[in-house]
């Protein structure tokens, strides 16, 4: 936990033009604590430009001002860059490399344990849930109150985050904070209609033809590998897998999932989850990515084969370490 808000506050206060930027492959955490924090400065009178990699996914276009939301940077000078769930700097992707290369502070805000404290500041807090709830906790300090655009985006990364409350590190304070959102006008109810409750079409044709595949090793890991010519055969593009790791993970039999997808540039994007009692942060992080203990990813060399059979080899490590809080 560093929690540098002195340093964040005077950074901010000697900023005019902010470019906000989240990690590549963006999830509702990511782009609601994007968009509610470019809501919140601009409050502030900022200007800002929200950036990711190829730009807000198809079921967060719901958000307010999701069409605000670059998926390039060309030419931007600006005198802050603020970071938002990112755990290393290269998960910023190219808007990130853009961003700073004018030679810019950076405030890194996050709530990854496996976070690199990146930043000139750091507002990084394992304890909270999102960095969404982080995003809040930063505007108390700075005396904004969320209106409805703000709360929409901040429960939108809080809900995602959680699965609807349903993750262990969901606390009271947490509902408490839900409710403040909710009072200030974020729907609840259209919020996980749109994301946790419904999925792509293509995803579900994703599912139906690697889960023939699936793997359970005695240790409980239970996995799956996508490659390149399945996807393509599906033509399926997108870079996610469309929650498939959270299908597996709730398998009675599963402690830890992991989800291999192959990309085209021949390296293997890995997600791993895991039932309370297990560390799966650990291995993300001997590979080169980070997370959290019950979920995590990475990117690693391939080829596939390979890349499994290296990666199966840290959580059976895992496995046998850990013990599940619920048998």
């Amino acid at each position: 936990m560093m929690m540098d808000w002195d340093k964040a506050a005077a950074l901010l206060n000697q900023a005019q033009h902010v470019v906000i930027v989240t990690h590549v492959g963006p999830d509702g955490d990511a782009i609601g604590s994007l968009l509610g924090l470019m809501w919140a400065l601009r409050q502030l009178g900022k200007q800002v430009i929200p950036a990711v990699d190829e730009g807000v996914p198809p079921e967060f276009a719901f958000l307010p001002g999701a069409e605000e939301v670059r998926a390039a940077l060309d030419g931007v000078q600006p005198d802050l860059v603020i970071a938002v769930d990112c755990g290393d700097p290269g998960r910023m992707g190219k808007v990130g490399e853009a961003a700073r290369a004018a030679g810019a502070p950076l405030i890194n805000l996050d709530h990854h344990i496996t976070n690199t404290y990146f930043g000139d500041a750091n507002l990084v807090d394992p304890a909270t849930v999102a960095s969404a709830e982080g995003v809040l906790d930063w505007l108390d300090r700075l005396g904004v109150a969320p209106d409805r655009k703000i709360a929409t985006c901040l429960l939108t990364g809080i809900v995602t985050d959680t699965l609807c409350f349903r993750t262990d590190n969901v606390t009271a304070a947490v509902f408490g904070k839900a409710q403040r959102l909710i009072e200030a006008g974020a729907p609840y109810s259209e919020i996980t209609q749109r994301t946790v409750m419904r999925m792509s079409f293509e995803a579900l044709g994703l599912w139906a033809a690697v889960l023939p595949r699936m793997r359970l090793e005695e240790e409980g890991i239970l996995w799956v590998a996508i490659d390149r010519p399945t996807r393509q055969a599906l033509n399926y593009n997108d870079a996610r897998d469309g929650g498939l790791v959270s299908l597996l993970i709730s398998a009675d039999r599963a402690r830890i999932a992991a989800v291999f997808r192959e990309k085209d540039d021949g390296r293997v994007e890995i997600g791993f989850r895991a039932v309370p009692g297990y560390d799966v942060a650990t291995v993300a992080a001997r590979l080169g990515g980070g997370g959290h203990a019950l979920a995590a990813g990475c990117t690693i060399d391939g080829p596939l084969e390979e890349a499994v059979a290296r990666t199966l080899a840290l959580l059976r490590e895992a496995a046998r370490e850990g013990a599940p809080v619920v048998p």
